[in-house]
């Protein structure tokens, strides 16, 4: 017979090796965005508004999703598992709980790190087109006119 005590137990639960993975894989992400947008600030990058637009219905239909999985995940994910009344079963109950919710390597942060990048892109892809820059244009002339006396 086997003696359970020699084998040896994994850390991390199953799908906290994805969520740290792809929360390290998220800061090299944010520090290109980082590039694009000083390139598009200096005017060095520019986009296309036909092509603009067809990315941000992109960048719209992925912020969707991952909103979607926040707010399906959010309410759920965060809760004690009930896997028995005993070590084994609360242990992995922890674990699970743990790459789920806990830390910034765990599946719900991670989530949100990654709408809060794709936020960021959608305003550097507004800046690239013009987008933006039209709309604080058209923000302050409305403001100076509405401050002038007659």
């Amino acid at each position: 017979m086997t003696d359970p005590s020699a084998q040896p137990v994994p850390m991390l639960a199953p799908g906290a090796a994805f969520a740290s993975g792809a929360a390290a894989a998220l800061a090299p992400v944010a520090e290109d965005l980082e590039t694009v947008h000083d390139q598009v600030r200096t005017g060095e990058l520019k986009l296309d508004p036909d092509a603009a637009h067809r990315l941000l219905a992109s960048i719209t239909a992925v912020q969707s999703r991952v909103h979607t999985l926040i707010a399906d995940c959010g309410e759920r994910i965060d809760r004690p598992l009930r896997f028995g009344d005993n070590f084994v079963g609360r242990t992995m109950g922890e674990r699970l709980r743990g790459a789920a919710s806990g830390g910034a390597g765990a599946a719900l942060p991670v989530l949100e790190e990654f709408a809060r990048q794709l936020e960021r892109l959608d305003e550097i892809v507004r800046r690239a087109a013009g987008l933006i820059a039209e709309a604080d244009t058209d923000a302050s002339e409305r403001l100076t006119r509405l401050g002038e006396v007659d």
